[in-house]
């Protein structure tokens, strides 16, 4: 887009600066968008680049190991406003259309959960069904559990059970102990709260009567996001005096522009693209 003005010999009237945020899809370091969640002050810089990966590799560590730390402190650069630009294929954004469209929109709320059920180990021929305590099969009535707690809140919420690892696996040994990972989002918070309350009625109810423990952690809230009412605006009269077809949607993933939608005015825009839509890799439940 600059060189595009550049190339059109267009000055803006304010500045543009170009943005790329340290990991806003979380997919090596969690939690994801932690680079602007340390601009508007949601964490500290020490705190972000104490983050380990799974192999307890340090967000600093990292940045070093590349050269891209930086010296100036964190927040230094300030912006007046914040707009992503977004790619998007998918259900949503393959419908035919003569034009490419531009989207304005909210995004949803997201809870993260990493969990653990601690069952018991036994022998897979030698152990009665009924007394079996059995965290595989209890993840398996917490995932079901899961799709009908969003569904029972749907169409506003949706949520995925993404990871599970079985620790010490073996092919006749019944599951003793399994990690797993929980993600739901809505873009309303007292549906938030619903899932929330429902998820852990569900698994409170299944672990007692499998006879496991479930502990279930919530390692990040991230609120709904409402965008800027005049910057959303602005992106629907560019996309209308442009002739391109255009909606408001929600959109389900994070971005940093969630962010910095706390600190200054921010919108999003969504332009279709052809091909298959590639998902966010989030972090791993050990990285968190």
């Amino acid at each position: 887009m600059v060189r595009t003005l550049n190339d059109a010999g267009l000055e803006t009237e304010i500045p543009i600066c170009i943005c790329n945020w340290t990991n806003e899809e979380g997919s090596r370091f969690a939690p994801a968008m932690m680079a602007s969640a340390a601009y508007v002050g949601d964490f500290t810089t020490d705190d972000i680049l104490s983050r380990s990966d799974a192999e307890g590799v340090t967000v600093g560590e990292a940045l070093d190991s590349i050269g891209y730390r930086g010296e100036s402190p964190v927040g230094r650069q300030k912006f007046s406003s914040f707009v992503r630009v977004a790619y998007r294929a998918g259900a949503r954004f393959s419908r035919p259309r003569t034009r490419p469209s531009a989207w304005s929109i909210p995004a949803r709320g997201v809870l993260w959960y990493d969990g653990k059920i601690t069952g018991f180990e036994s022998h897979a021929g030698s152990t009665p069904m009924p007394l079996r305590r059995d965290a595989l099969a209890t993840l398996s009535e917490i995932v079901l559990a899961m799709e009908a707690v969003a569904k029972k809140h749907g169409p506003k919420a949706v949520g995925t059970i993404g990871e599970a690892v079985i620790a010490n696996p073996s092919r006749n040994v019944i599951p003793g102990e399994i990690a797993f990972t929980v993600d739901c989002r809505s873009a309303d918070a007292a549906i938030m709260d619903a899932l929330d309350k429902d998820l852990r009625a569900a698994i409170a109810e299944i672990a007692a009567r499998r006879k496991v423990e479930v502990q279930l952690d919530l390692v990040w809230r991230k609120p709904p996001t409402h965008f800027d009412p005049k910057l959303v605006d602005a992106v629907e009269h560019a996309a209308k005096s442009l002739g391109y077809s255009h909606r408001r949607i929600t959109s389900g993933a994070g971005h940093d522009a969630c962010n910095l939608n706390t600190v200054m005015p921010a919108a999003m825009v969504f332009v279709p693209c052809k091909g298959r839509h590639q998902p966010q890799r989030t972090g791993r439940r050990h990285a968190a």
